[in-house]
């Protein structure tokens, strides 16, 4: 029985008998690592694999289960280590594969677990595969990705094969004057496309799968393309390349090649595979993908609240959204894959998303920033699925605000900036253009606002991550004082002791990872109150978005006779369970019910 068939009891917050399905994964904390920003050991200002030996124990004291390491792989680095161009060796940025192998003995000694992040939509323009494929149209790995004649136009200029728009913009395509042909790349140019719909490209995906039997997969809904490549619809006649999402996102062949790649190696083992989909992939198409009965995937990474503040697709376009938004958006996947047998991943913040602090809890004031943080924290880790942690998410980071373009690393970001640059550029060539509101939207939007270093210790100028003297890849953050490893651990109410006490709690209670999500909020303006229901338990969160003291009454037909207060981000005085509550600004409260 699903959420809302539960709603339609006599008791219309009653709790069902549902199948636990129980799996260690399911039960797990997740940590998402950005390698390169975790710790240096070696004084090159590049964190690496040793570094993350160095603070397992750390980890393992927060109450994490599994490491997600971003890509590790050999990369040229156009694209943060996201084009890979050996997916069987290590990058020697991070170390060798000798450490490696010396820290997944170390973690799995700890009782814990590693998750890699591979990606199998495109390799690197520096792969061997790709490098042969662009010696000439005979060769046998030609076929490997997507290359196409350009078209001529009106005047005789040569056009790219389609109008697609690159989701990091501009055109999809890119020549290469080797053969005279166009190769296809939804990212960057500097990462191909393969091409899934070639049986061999599929074989050596999953001989690349079993050489290292646990990872992750990014991306995996863009692998299948619309057969023929065509022209995607024009959308904006003013413009050469048109958004082409239908054209590549889950595409007709998609869940024929993970079912393959599942019989073939995932299924052989005992592991977790998370499939990110990105491009507007809605709860019924992300269902497929994780249905138990399919054998498809674990769990996927869905965008709807990442997208929430987003004007039709761009993230540089930021709307404003009203909290029943981002409530409905929750609710609506929260039940959906408990009555299709699928499974959430739960996230707030990763390596491409900026902080949760200034996008879900919409404040920057240090003052609020402790109880925000644990707010957010007790919202998303009480749903149903399995939560992940970025670095420095325990610690309640912000991003940084100060920086100047020519500061960012991120080639979304950069590329973003000049295209702005130079469209204003082209209205006034006589004039510097005034890029004030661009560098706004960079500062709350940026990949780079969450892959600055992580922050041990009070120490400058780089707060532990490297050697003093050294110059981190990336620059710190603008509050190494304030928010630091090592403050955080020695204060018993740090965003980072909330953080193990509610893990703490939500291992102590199964329902918390499998049972029902019950709303008690759905057009509230400040609040968002649910409860986690499974057979005769129950618990009732409630959490406060606002920056005002509010009120807020507990539906009549809950039963708070018995209610017991299990975990609050401010000390809570009364000693019973009130009907009508007083909620501080972003006070959040969980409180156990026993149900008659």
């Amino acid at each position: 029985m699903d959420g809302a068939a539960a709603m339609m009891t006599p008791d219309p917050y009653g709790s069902s008998i549902m199948d636990l399905g129980r799996n260690w994964w399911r039960e797990s904390i997740i940590y998402e690592i950005y390698v390169q920003s975790f710790q240096d050991t070696n004084g090159d200002g590049i964190g690496d694999i040793p570094g993350v030996i160095q603070r397992l124990d750390y980890l393992k004291k927060l109450g994490v289960d599994m490491l997600w390491l971003t890509p590790v792989n050999k990369s040229p680095f156009k694209d943060q280590g996201y084009d890979i161009s050996d997916y069987t060796d290590i990058n020697e940025k991070f170390g060798t594969l000798a450490d490696f192998e010396e820290l997944m003995a170390k973690v799995h000694q700890k009782g814990m677990k590693i998750m890699l992040d591979v990606v199998f939509n495109h390799t690197s323009e520096e792969h061997a595969w790709f490098l042969e494929s662009k010696t000439s149209k005979a060769n046998p790995k030609r076929s490997w990705y997507f290359w196409r004649p350009g078209k001529r136009a009106e005047d005789g200029t040569l056009k790219p094969p389609n109008n697609w728009e690159s989701l990091f913009g501009g055109p999809a395509w890119t020549f290469d004057e080797t053969t005279g042909e166009y190769y296809l790349h939804l990212f960057s140019t500097h990462q191909p496309d393969l091409n899934w719909d070639n049986p061999e490209v599929r074989q050596a995906v999953a001989d690349v799968c079993d050489f290292w039997l646990q990872k992750g997969m990014d991306v995996i809904n863009l692998i299948s393309k619309v057969p023929g490549l065509p022209d995607a619809d024009v959308v904006d006649p003013s413009r050469d390349v048109q958004p082409a999402l239908s054209m590549f996102t889950n595409g007709p062949n998609v869940h024929k090649y993970l079912r393959e790649l599942n019989q073939r190696v995932l299924s052989k083992y005992d592991i977790c595979t998370v499939g990110e989909m990105p491009c507007g992939v809605d709860k019924d198409e992300a269902s497929l993908y994780v249905a138990r009965e399919r054998k498809e995937l674990s769990m996927v990474f869905q965008f709807k609240h990442m997208e929430l503040d987003s004007t039709q697709g761009s993230k540089w376009d930021i709307r404003h959204w009203e909290l029943p938004e981002l409530e409905g958006i929750f609710r609506s996947w929260q039940q959906h894959m408990l009555g299709n047998h699928g499974w959430n991943a739960l996230y707030l913040e990763n390596h491409d998303q900026t902080r949760a602090l200034t996008r879900f809890g919409r404040t920057n004031d240090p003052k609020y920033r402790r109880v925000c943080a644990k707010m957010l924290c007790t919202f998303y880790m009480t749903l149903r699925g399995t939560p992940y942690i970025y670095q420095g998410q325990e610690l309640g980071m912000r991003p940084p605000q100060t920086w100047s373009i020519d500061q960012f690393r991120d080639v979304e970001t950069l590329n973003y900036y000049r295209i702005e640059y130079q469209k204003r550029k082209l209205k006034d060539p006589g004039s510097e253009p005034d890029m004030s509101d661009v560098l706004q939207r960079v500062a709350l939007r940026s990949r780079d606002n969450v892959r600055i270093p992580m922050q041990w210790d009070r120490s400058h100028p780089n707060a532990g991550f490297t050697d003093p003297n050294v110059e981190p890849w990336l620059r710190m953050g603008d509050c190494i004082d304030e928010i630091n490893a090592e403050r955080e651990m020695t204060d018993p109410d740090s965003v980072y002791a909330y953080y193990k006490r509610l893990i703490h709690l939500r291992k102590s209670f199964a329902f918390l990872s499998y049972g029902a999500y019950v709303p008690l909020t759905f057009d509230d303006p400040d609040v968002i109150a649910f409860l986690r229901a499974q057979g005769p338990f129950r618990s009732m969160i409630i959490c406060s978005f606002s920056k005002e003291n509010i009120e807020w009454e507990i539906p009549h037909e809950i039963k708070i006779n018995m209610a017991v207060l299990q975990i609050s981000n401010y000390g809570v005085e009364e000693d019973v369970c009130p009907r009508r509550m007083k909620l501080r600004p972003y006070e959040t409260r969980i409180y156990g019910l026993r149900a008659e």
